[in-house]
């Protein structure tokens, strides 16, 4: 196993990996910084290494490699993201670890094969002729089935069921993967999805864990399509229709587009716009927001329906403005759906996408097409329709812009229109969130943090802080202990000879406990100092000794104050003498760094 761990970290560099995720820049070197995917931040803080393979994040304190990344993207335990790596290294796993075999493992066999099965069976059987001639009607050609591996489900209550156990698959583990359905009398089981269109739910790395059912019958009782519910593969409010395919389209043009069915995304796709994807009828959700957030801020939405009078998808367009982003509506020419309107004219479509409207000024356009503006009661009608939604834009900037064009269109005071902004239902929460997070650490305590970052990454100044900086100074038990090592490093390992001085060697003699800290350490050095000239960093590093040394001496200078004081209290006239003796000396080290 370890063997295949080093030989799937050699095949997946940590800097691709998480490009495909979040955008980095350039930050010197070989190295890269970001903002953080796992906190909310407006300054990059998330730093990758390429020569080191490892990422840190400055304002979290999160840190890794390609497994913890991913493990923590994607809400994977380990055994989960060394099967999706070693797939994208090229990695076959050969093991005999049961947690390979895993229940999760089994469900996402066992979604694979249904997808594969119900793709043959619209290809080759007879059955599935209508299924075919349905498909041929809305113009889908055979690539686009096959890329996105339609399938069709027979109209029969065991057809999946028994090819799946003959695959050796229980009737739980069928079940459990959401594609069967306990009868309501004894302990059998029967197809959930009975002659229908299959579109196939993946996850973004294309691995199938769900399936939308598109009904094939005229007189259809139930729903016209049906999803896979809720299981430990499929979980609705995470999954984008298409996003497997979409995201890096997404990410090259910085907008998601966002249609509401299945078909409107095939048809979209296939006419060209590849960074489009479904919401699947349902509002966008929180958690679909922050996973689209790692790809683009700007998303473009083309609905059927008139977004003003549909409370669902304004839910969603509430949490995205809400989250900063940057949101416009695609109005198709004579509200048509987009899967209509690619068929008819994909120019047109493609038009419509370019001028794609701000959502404000789309629901600016369509209040006051329905109010009189002015009236007095046409003003309270349209500030009613647009307040709500001003007060939910995350940004202030741009809610300061919508109220001064709201104020502006009615004629009244924005002061007048700020006090009339609604507070959110959990006002105390969204101020406790507004509030800026605490630092994990103040500025003192980093300060040996960047002291020892310098010298990881430019040794050169080593002697230097040996000869001015003890490692007394250093409050944090675990900084202490590295800079001792460093000492040793360069006293006994390397004879006090500089040029000898090789980062990976000290790397390697460390203990374990102090590996991740001195990577971390690296990294924060190459974060803040690398376009420093080596003057400027001899500069920045004396200035933080002196720091260091005098926040020290406070403290030491605040704890003899306390001694004497108690000393006081208790007569001690000698342990005084001692103490004011030690104040003294003290003092005298504070004014040597004036």
């Amino acid at each position: 196993m370890a063997g295949q761990i080093d030989e799937i970290k050699a095949k997946v560099d940590v800097v691709d990996l998480v490009s495909e995720y979040i955008r980095l820049k350039p930050a010197g070197g070989t190295n890269f910084r970001a903002l953080c995917p796992f906190h909310n931040e407006k300054t990059p803080s998330f730093m990758v290494s390429r020569d080191k393979q490892f990422w840190h994040c400055f304002g979290c304190n999160e840190s890794g490699d390609i497994f913890t990344f991913i493990q923590k993207m994607e809400g994977l335990e380990f055994i989960e993201a060394l099967r999706l790596l070693a797939q994208k290294a090229g990695v076959k796993l050969v093991s005999q670890n049961p947690e390979l075999t895993n229940q999760k493992n089994r469900l996402l066999d066992i979604c694979l094969l249904a997808a594969n099965f119900w793709h043959r069976q619209l290809l080759e059987a007879p059955l599935a002729q209508k299924a075919r001639d349905y498909l041929g009607s809305r113009q889908v050609d055979e690539k686009t089935i096959a890329d996105f591996k339609i399938g069709y489900a027979q109209d029969s209550w065991d057809a999946l069921i028994k090819f799946l156990k003959s695959k050796n698959f229980s009737d739980q583990e069928i079940f459990l993967a959401g594609l069967s359905v306990k009868k309501e009398r004894g302990v059998d089981f029967y197809d959930r999805f009975r002659d229908r269109l299959m579109f196939p739910l993946n996850d973004l790395h294309g691995n199938p864990i769900g399936f939308t059912g598109r009904t094939l019958k005229a007189d259809e009782t139930g729903g016209k399509y049906i999803n896979t519910p809720q299981t430990i593969l499929y979980n609705k409010s995470l999954v984008l229709f298409n996003l497997d395919k979409a995201k890096q389209e997404i990410k090259k043009q910085d907008l998601a587009i966002i249609v509401e069915g299945q078909m409107d995304a095939i048809s979209t796709y296939e006419a060209g716009s590849q960074n489009v994807i479904a919401s699947s009828g349902t509002a966008l959700t929180s958690d679909q927001i922050r996973i689209l957030k790692r790809y683009s801020n700007n998303i473009a939405i083309a609905f059927d329906a008139d977004l003003a009078g549909d409370h669902a998808a304004k839910r969603g367009i509430d949490l995205a403005l809400a989250e900063e982003m940057n949101v416009k509506v695609i109005l198709a020419p004579g509200g048509k759906d987009p899967d209509e309107c690619v068929k008819n004219n994909p120019a047109l479509w493609f038009e419509a996408v370019k001028n794609a409207k701000s959502i404000m000024e789309y629901y600016f356009d369509q209040t006051f097409s329905r109010v009189d503006s002015g009236s007095a009661e046409g003003k309270k009608q349209a500030a009613k329709i647009l307040l709500p939604v001003i007060g939910k834009i995350g940004s202030k900037i741009e809610q300061s812009h919508w109220l001064q064009k709201l104020a502006s269109r009615l004629n009244v005071s924005e002061q007048i229109l700020r006090e009339a902004l609604p507070r959110p239902a959990n006002f105390s929460a969204a101020i406790t969130a507004a509030a800026p997070a605490p630092m994990n650490q103040g500025r003192n305590a980093m300060i040996p943090e960047l002291i020892l970052a310098i010298v990881l990454n430019q040794p050169q100044n080593l002697i230097y802080l040996i000869d001015n900086f003890e490692p007394k100074i250093i409050a944090e038990a675990g900084l202490q202990r590295l800079y001792k090592e460093l000492i040793i490093y360069y006293t006994e390992d390397i004879g006090s000879q500089l040029d000898n001085f090789d980062y990976q060697k000290f790397h390697n003699k460390i203990n374990d406990d102090f590996k991740a800290l001195a990577g971390k350490l690296l990294l924060l050095g190459q974060k803040d100092f690398f376009d420093f000239e080596a003057e400027a960093v001899r500069d920045e590093l004396s200035k933080l000794i002196n720091a260091a040394k005098r926040n020290f001496y406070n403290t030491r200078l605040k704890e003899i104050e306390e001694k004497i004081r108690v000393a006081e209290n208790n007569n001690q006239i000698e342990e005084m003498q001692t103490l004011l003796e030690q104040f003294n000396e003290v003092v005298g080290q504070v004014s040597l760094l004036e």
